[in-house]
This record gives C-alpha cells, sequence and structure tokens, in this order.
C-alpha cells in the first residue's frame, strides 16, 4: 500500500525540488521548454510562447490537489532548469515510471542524476515504492548514463515505443530498480 504524500519539497546538495508556480512560466520557457534541443527526444513540441507556458503550469498546479501527483520544478539558482515527475504509478504492485527533462545549457553536470537520485529516495522511503523504471530515447544514451549512475538496471528495447514531437517513432530502452537495490548516494 503506498502512502501517497504529493509532491514534496526535496533539497539536495545544489537542487531544489518543488512544485511549479505561475511565476515559473519565464524561466521555464527560457530554460528548456521552448528549446528544441531538448525537446527532440520528448513527446511535446517546444512551447511557441510563455503564455503557453502559463497554460500548461495553470493546469499542472490544479493537479497538485491530488495526493498522488509528483511533478517537481528542478530549481538552481533559483532558476528552473527542468522538471522530474513519475509518468505512471501501478497502485496495486507499488510501481511507477519516472521522466525528467533538463535544459540544454545544465546537460552533463550530474543534475539529473541528483534530482532522480533524490525522488527516489523520496518515492522508496516516503511513498512506499517498490519498483521504479525510467525509459528513454535510444538516440539518447546521455539519459540511459543517467539511469545507470542511478544504480538502475537495463531491463530491454521497446521497438517503436516513442512518437516524437516530428511523427517519427523511435526505439525505447528500460530501466528499472527495485527498492533493496536503491542506494542512496549524494
Amino acid at each position: 500500500m503506498l502512502a501517497h504524500k504529493g509532491t514534496k519539497e526535496i533539497d539536495t546538495k545544489r537542487l531544489k525540488l518543488r512544485k511549479y508556480t505561475l511565476l515559473d512560466a519565464a524561466s521555464m520557457y527560457k530554460n528548456y521548454a521552448a528549446d528544441e534541443r531538448v525537446a527532440r527526444f520528448l513527446s511535446w513540441k517546444p512551447y511557441k510562447s510563455i503564455e503557453e507556458v502559463e497554460a500548461f503550469l495553470s493546469d499542472m498546479i490544479g493537479k497538485y490537489e491530488c495526493k498522488d501527483v509528483y511533478h517537481w520544478a528542478i530549481e538552481m539558482n533559483r532558476e528552473v532548469i527542468g522538471s522530474i515527475s513519475t509518468i505512471s504509478i501501478d497502485e496495486k504492485n507499488c510501481n511507477c515510471e519516472l521522466g525528467y527533462c533538463i535544459g540544454y545549457d545544465y546537460w552533463n553536470k550530474g543534475i539529473a542524476t541528483e534530482a532522480m537520485l533524490a525522488v527516489m529516495n523520496f518515492l522508496f522511503n516516503e511513498v512506499g515504492m517498490h519498483r521504479i523504471t525510467a525509459k528513454h530515447d535510444v538516440e539518447n544514451p546521455a539519459s540511459g548514463r543517467v539511469m545507470q549512475k542511478c544504480n538502475m538496471t537495463y531491463e530491454g528495447k521497446l521497438r517503436g515505443h516513442y512518437l516524437r514531437h516530428d511523427g517519427t517513432y523511435s526505439d525505447a530502452l528500460v530501466y528499472g530498480i527495485i527498492k533493496n537495490e536503491f542506494r542512496h548516494i549524494f
């Protein structure tokens, strides 16, 4: 049985993981939401305006009332530079899938790994997850390295799994970790 707590604030060495607010629209737009390089491997198209970001945030903020919604803004130096969230939750089996995105200027700095470890720790030790999975576009091996650094195990390939925003399909590589394998290391 999961003990849902909602999107609680989590602090790490460099990051603050917290709920979004409407005030985040400008930094979200600037740092990642409008960037084709970030959206390339994701299902959503780059946002065309701050107003589009505000509409997304307004919808997201309304969902925070539900205790089983986990969607964090990744804040560094008072700027929102990315996001991390549960994509799906399997209540019966105490499993979930995580997804994340980080602004291009912040790639290869260990930020996604730091955020993932913090969220995994929260989900395993406070919410009661038994298993966490994540997957990435086969053409984005850097995302796979994040999963490996989080002690996740490669579990296989889902052929033609992702429909990218450009209309093409790509394979996804799946990683997973069970609670007793998790090492809280940061």
